[in-house]
């Protein structure tokens, strides 16, 4: 067997594992339920006596796939929990030096669990971008500017990365789940409350906040494909769009380095407990 042969193997085991978790699967359904009501809720507002006919503005796509709390809250959420036990539990649960006993290196095991949970995430985020089409054609009819629904879940997919990354190194550098979930939660409840703040009082210093660019990316990845198609112009946002590019980039290489250094010059830990 090959290094991707072996990668492969990890990344299932790693769909296994993540899967039992049952905290993922009710933050999923979760996430499901809060897009439902939104729409209903948008619905049944459209139909008030305030309005003479039913309204529609083909846009209901973009508050359930782009909100309804599932960019800013669910999916950072998710991220979380899905990476902060993906190495630590390994060394809880003792399992860890079993696995690098077997004819794998260190870099494909990580690389290996890696993977397995990010593209479990990716298949939550493709759930949850395909429920928010289907409802709200289902319940407004045609849509507009759905052809760019793909890059969306796409720009969601990549926006993750910070938070998937920074719980992936916590979960690494300290080893334990627990610890690993409470400071990426810690993190991500402290860059969400000093966002604000700091947009008010320094402007554009917010940006290097984590949940700037993880909340924004997709939206403003949709102002400038609006924009391009409907007119092409040039855009006073794109400056931003290609600056929260960079900083989820940035921020994943960096926490995935420290993740690989921690596992590449430590020694396996026994069973914790």
């Amino acid at each position: 067997m090959g290094a991707l042969g072996r990668v492969g193997v990890i990344a299932g085991y790693e769909w296994n594992r993540a899967i039992a978790k049952k905290k993922v699967l009710a933050l999923v359904i979760l996430a499901v339920a809060i897009q439902t009501l939104v729409i209903v809720g948008l619905y049944e507002y459209y139909h008030t006596p305030s309005f003479a006919e039913p309204v529609s503005t083909g846009f209901e796509w973009i508050s359930t796939v782009l909100g309804a709390g599932s960019q800013s809250l669910f999916i950072p959420l998710i991220a979380i929990i899905v990476a902060g036990g993906s190495m630590s539990e390994e060394y809880e649960h003792g399992t860890a030096d079993i696995l690098l006993s077997k004819p794998i290196s260190r870099i494909e095991y990580m690389f290996g669990k890696f993977l397995g949970g990010f593209s479990l995430l990716v298949m939550v985020e493709a759930l949850i971008t395909f429920v928010g089409v289907v409802l709200s054609i289902g319940f407004f009819g045609g849509q507009i500017d759905l052809q760019f629904a793909p890059l969306m879940f796409l720009a969601i997919a990549y926006s993750s990365l910070i938070f998937f990354c920074l719980s992936f190194m916590f979960s690494e550098v300290f080893r334990g789940t627990t610890v690993a979930m409470l400071l990426a939660f810690a993190v991500f409840i402290a860059s969400s409350v000093m966002s604000p703040i700091l947009g008010y009082l320094y402007g554009t210093v917010s940006r290097v906040v984590p949940t700037w660019a993880a909340t924004d990316f997709p939206s403003l990845l949709l102002s400038q494909l609006i924009n391009l198609y409907n007119m092409p112009l040039p855009s006073p946002d794109l400056g931003a769009f290609y600056e929260a590019a960079l900083i989820i980039t940035v921020y994943a290489i960096v926490f995935i380095i420290i993740a690989a250094y921690r596992l590449l010059k430590s020694d396996v830990t026994k069973r914790t407990d």
